[in-house]
């Protein structure tokens, strides 16, 4: 390999390290670095859905991102194909356009397959598993992450293997306790919880295993976790579920006025149903929501 090739592949490999850390403006820096060095089209159609994936994780977007359905059409290479399908994938999750997602998934998951790499089609099924989970189809989530957990035991990186081990075994508890499966829920969401570093996914994990123990009647252990989750919270949905499920364990528990406090937050979020705190004190919601959404 030359080196002006070495170092554009460097550029590529220190933005990809970047992406995962969320870093995204030093990213794009670098693909457009990579990108005003590269001449060979192959090599530069790889770095514009690399960037296009940079922009989407950084909820942006730019003529990388629109560029991937036409990369995608063009399958130039099996591996071009999976990383462009993937990319929108990911990008229609985000958006909670399923159908699409769910479409580019199996096209993802397709390609990973063909190509026989294991790690493709781990992080397919592991994205795939998601869309299903927005979607509510929880029996699907739960077969791709567990076919994505299989695909695990292939993988030879160490830092590789932890990180999707927690990621797979993170959601494919929270699919078990929505299912009905609460205890095999709990249990993997335990194995796990002290490996989630990110503030964000912890609040999610916390305010599932509160979930969780609500439907064991556990409810002092389920109203700690939830008042963990909500210190942690990171966005309103995170914020909503957690005032909902500490309402519950509060009522379940004859705490009326902490009961009354967190729906009356929750409320705050609705202002177009006047009389939701009623509806909560009369009717358990907890078998129709998806947290997730």
């Amino acid at each position: 390999m030359s080196e002006l090739n070495s170092r554009i592949e460097e550029l590529r490999q220190d933005a990809l390290a970047k992406v995962r850390e969320e870093e995204f403006d030093d990213a794009l820096a670098m693909y457009d670095e990579a990108l005003t060095l590269a001449t060979d089209e192959e090599v530069r159609e790889l770095i514009t859905i690399n960037k296009g994936h940079a922009l989407i994780a950084a909820e942006r977007t730019g003529p990388e991102v629109k560029a991937l359905p036409m990369i995608l059409m063009r399958r130039r290479n099996p591996h071009h194909t999976f990383l462009s399908s993937y990319a929108l994938m990911y990008t229609h999750r985000l958006t909670s356009e399923t159908k699409r997602a769910i479409f580019y998934g199996q096209i993802a998951l397709e390609a990973a397959t063909q190509a026989e790499q294991t790690f493709w089609k781990l992080a397919a099924l592991n994205e795939l598993g998601m869309v299903y989970e927005l979607d509510s189809q929880f029996a699907s989530a739960i077969e791709c992450f567990e076919q994505a957990l299989a695909c695990l035991e292939q993988v030879n990186d160490r830092t590789e293997h932890s990180f999707s081990h927690v990621a797979i075994v993170g959601n494919l508890g929270y699919n078990k306790l929505i299912s009905g499966d609460t205890r095999e829920g709990l249990r993997l969401l335990h194995s796990v919880i002290d490996q989630i570093a990110s503030q964000h996914l912890k609040s999610d994990a916390y305010v599932d295993l509160c979930y969780g123990y609500l439907d064991l009647d556990q409810y002092e252990t389920a109203r700690g976790y939830g008042e963990m989750s909500l210190d942690l919270a990171c966005e309103p949905r995170q914020v909503r579920n957690a005032h909902y499920l500490l309402g519950e364990a509060a009522y379940k528990m004859g705490d009326i006025e902490a009961a009354e406090q967190h729906f009356e937050e929750l409320a705050r979020f609705y202002p177009q149903f006047r009389h939701l705190k009623s509806l909560l004190f009369a009717i358990d919601l907890r078998s129709m929501i998806n947290l997730k959404l």
